[in-house]
């Protein structure tokens, strides 16, 4: 049986104890990682605290960059060698090839095994699996949320709105107050509007209206993301993104947001650990809230994807060890602390971990936020990055022209529709997800 449980503040101490671990090792397993170095290097402290615990298992990481199709990788598994485990995508198109070529490992034994079903959302393990059976353990989670300038708030007597006539009065009160932009959105880049298509059609649609049209015979005319196509039109000509939003780039917006000239946006926390840097004891000026529902039969569903999935190659010789490693890795509080700490967001409710964890008070509010409303069902962040790449540039040119007012939402609806139904027929979406109970 394999050692579980130590503490990973004594384990990363062993690190200089590898050496001798290396000689008593009997399983070697190697494991490609992609990220940029300040993140991927948490992955060299989590295999030395498995290690520790586990000294017959000797684990080399490899970093590969912060591309994840590295070029080698398919190559490498398709002629019986490549890590034993590995980093790779989990879009449309990305993981089909290597889990339809038998590449890659079934993991549902050890989703069972380990209870990992018990901390992997819905909408996540849906895009890790097909065919009943589960592909790869979901990593590197993003959200999305309003961040908003607590100062220009408190000097107005603003409150966090709570409802969707609050919303509509604060944005009144912004513009009356002299900010001409209330929400800073970066369209000329277009993809910040599909940060709001994605939150807008989730809300509008529910999870499973989305699910629906992601994995069943649902399509993206349906009323529901026609109605939510329309408010986005109906704010912007409205002037919640400013006179103009269409020419305003990401990076300039973001700096008129710092910089307190722009009271909110909709972004990610990607952006904390830059304005933390620059404004130091300032970050405290700022925070997030989940924006209301925009009806009364809505619900607040946080919105969820991830950057990367773990896979395990098929044939590796050494498949249980292997998915132990994923387990110690990603489903112990210890491990998904580091993580944490690290910038890298594990799976699941973070609850128990905040107290414990460094992460600025802003971005520990936010994951709070989300871990409250998550029984509601999580929505995705990005749908731009689990629909097919074909959708992509019709999708961002749809939303700039519904912005400008040259397109209907029916228009935009049914343009997405036909590349959608194009992709369908070739194959290249998401394969149906879900694990099957037996």
């Amino acid at each position: 049986m394999i050692k579980r449980h130590i503490s990973l503040v004594v384990a990363a101490t062993a690190l200089s104890g590898t050496m001798a671990i290396s000689a008593l090792a009997q399983t070697e397993i190697e494991i490609w990682v992609g990220g940029e170095p300040g993140t991927a290097n948490v992955y060299d402290d989590l295999a030395a605290a498995y290690m520790a615990a586990n000294p017959d298992v000797q684990i080399n990481v490899t970093k590969v960059g912060s591309d994840l199709f590295n070029p080698v990788l398919v190559p490498s598994l398709s002629g019986g060698e490549g890590p034993d485990v590995f980093m790779y995508g989990t879009g449309p198109g990305q993981p089909a090839a290597i889990i339809n070529g038998g590449l890659v490992a079934d993991l549902t034994p050890y989703y069972r095994q380990y209870g990992w079903d018990a901390m992997i959302p819905e909408s996540i393990e849906n895009t890790t699996s097909s065919d009943g059976r589960l592909w790869a353990v979901g990593n590197e989670v993003e959200n999305t949320a309003m961040f908003y300038n607590r100062a220009i708030f408190d000097e107005l007597g603003l409150d966090v709105p709570e409802t969707w006539a609050d919303f509509e009065a604060t944005v009144e009160a912004l513009i009356e107050a002299g900010y001409d932009t209330p929400i800073g959105l970066g369209a000329a880049d277009r993809w910040p509007i599909s940060h709001w298509q994605s939150m807008l059609f989730g809300r509008f649609a529910s999870p499973a209206g989305v699910e629906d049209v992601m994995f069943g015979d649902g399509a993206w005319t349906e009323a529901a993301f026609v109605d939510a196509s329309a408010l986005l039109q109906q704010m912007t000509e409205e002037g919640y993104f400013g006179p103009n939003p269409v020419a305003n780039g990401y990076a300039e917006i973001m700096d008129s947001f710092w910089a307190g000239d722009i009271p909110m946006t909709f972004t990610g926390p990607w952006i904390v650990p830059g304005a933390v840097q620059s404004l130091g004891d300032g970050i405290a000026d700022y925070g997030t809230f989940q924006v209301p529902p925009m009806a009364d039969d809505q619900a607040i569903h946080p919105t969820e994807d991830i950057g990367s999935g773990f896979y395990v190659n098929a044939n590796s010789e050494h498949l249980d060890v292997s998915a132990d490693i994923l387990d110690f890795f990603f489903f112990n509080n210890d491990s998904r602390l580091m993580l944490l700490n690290n910038g890298t967001i594990p799976i699941g409710s973070l609850t128990e971990l905040l107290p414990d964890s460094t992460l600025p008070a802003i971005t520990a509010d936010l994951r709070a936020q989300i871990d409250s409303h998550r029984p509601n069902g999580t929505i995705h962040a990005f749908l731009d990055t689990v629909t097919p790449a074909s959708m992509t540039n019709v999708t961002y040119d749809g939303l700039q022209a519904l912005m400008l007012g040259v397109m209907t939402p029916e228009q935009f609806v049914e343009a997405i529709q036909a590349e959608w139904e194009a992709a369908k027929a070739d194959g290249a979406i998401l394969m149906p997800g879900g694990v099957a109970d037996n």
